[in-house]
C-alpha cells in the first residue's frame, strides 16, 4: 500500500526540498564585520605617566591637556584618522611647558595603537571604557607613556 503513494508524493517532496533550499526567495543576511570603535571627539587629560614626568603619574592641576581625534576611514579591523594634542606639564625648573602636536593615528580591533606626529610617535595599545580612553605607548623607548583621557 505504501508503494503506490510514494510515486505520487515524490514530486511534492522534491518541490518542498527545492523551496527550502532556496530559502523562500530571500538572500541570507551576512553579519556585519566587527570594526574598531570610532574614537572621534574631544578629550581632556585625566593623567599622564611618561619619561618627561620622571615616571610619575601626574594628574590635574599638575598637568593638563586636550586631545582631539577625527576618524577618517575604516578598513576591515582598522580605523585611522587625525589627531591634535596639547599637554602642559612641569618643566623640571619650577615652570610649565606646553607640548603641541598634530598627526595621524591608527586604532585596530585587536587593541593596538599607532600614532605619528611631528613630536609624538608611538606604538602600543588602547582601551575604551565608557568615556575613558587610555593609550599605552610601548615603543619607541623615549616615548613610552600612559595617557588617560576623558571624552568631553
Amino acid at each position: 500500500m505504501l508503494r503506490p503513494r510514494l510515486p505520487r508524493l515524490f514530486p511534492l517532496l522534491v518541490a518542498i526540498l527545492a523551496l527550502a533550499a532556496c530559502g523562500g526567495g530571500e538572500d541570507p543576511v551576512e553579519p556585519e564585520p566587527e570594526r574598531p570603535p570610532d574614537l572621534s571627539g574631544s578629550y581632556t587629560l585625566e593623567s599622564l605617566s611618561a619619561i618627561v614626568t620622571g615616571g610619575l603619574t601626574l594628574t590635574p592641576p599638575d598637568v593638563s591637556g586636550s586631545f582631539s581625534v577625527q576618524q577618517t576611514s575604516v578598513t576591515g579591523p582598522e580605523a585611522s584618522g587625525t589627531t591634535m594634542i596639547t599637554v602642559t606639564l612641569p618643566d623640571g625648573l619650577g615652570g610649565m611647558t606646553t607640548l603641541e602636536d598634530q598627526g595621524t593615528y591608527v586604532n585596530r580591533l585587536d587593541g593596538t595603537w599607532e600614532q605619528a606626529g611631528v613630536l609624538l610617535q608611538g606604538l602600543g595599545t588602547y582601551t575604551v571604557q565608557g568615556a575613558i580612553l587610555t593609550v599605552d605607548v610601548t615603543e619607541p623607548a623615549l616615548n613610552v607613556s600612559t595617557t588617560v583621557w576623558r571624552k568631553n
